[in-house]
């Protein structure tokens, strides 16, 4: 079970460096399970609101409040020198501790790809358990959604694709 939790914006007002409002009085609450989407003509504000609720701006006025976790995938990814896979821009959006996990799961696969001692391979099983208890595997299984639903492939497949090679 992946439990999100809600995103609440209250009253949030943002101003442009001139003083004009962008954002005013926007209020809303994302209930968890929710689909939405975020529309309005160029300038409008939608990436702004969005900084604003990743917390990279601050708003002028009212207040941000998320329970649970939120995930943000930046607007512009997959650029000329961006080497990033797929399974880098999912574990950037995941979870604290998903994220540590696949650190630690990266070190020690690193690791027995040089030294492939009983060390090594006791860091690994440690790395693939705590794995598990981080929920990595489920969060996986989600992941594989994403990637069937965006890129028609498994997530087994597309996992190790450099984002920069997909189009669209």
């Amino acid at each position: 079970m992946l439990c999100m939790g809600h995103l609440e914006a209250g009253h949030l007002e943002y101003y442009l460096p001139d003083g004009r409002v962008l954002l005013g009085d926007a209020s809303f609450r994302v209930a968890d399970g929710a689909v939405v989407a975020l529309v309005g003509a160029n300038g409008a504000g939608k990436t702004t609101l969005l900084r604003l609720l990743a917390g990279e701006l601050q708003p002028h006025g009212g207040t941000v409040s998320v329970s649970g976790g939120l995930g943000v995938m930046p607007q512009f990814v997959g650029s000329v020198r961006d080497e990033r896979t797929v399974r880098d821009l999912l574990v950037s959006v995941a979870q604290p501790r998903i994220k540590e996990a696949a650190k630690a799961v990266d070190a020690a696969e690193e690791r027995i790809l040089t030294v492939d001692d009983e060390a090594a391979q006791m860091a690994y099983a440690q790395a693939l358990s705590d794995w598990a208890e981080a929920r990595g595997y489920e969060a996986e299984t989600v992941w594989d959604m994403c990637t069937m639903a965006a890129l028609g492939v498994p997530y087994e497949k597309a996992q190790w694709r450099e984002v920069r090679t997909l189009s669209g």
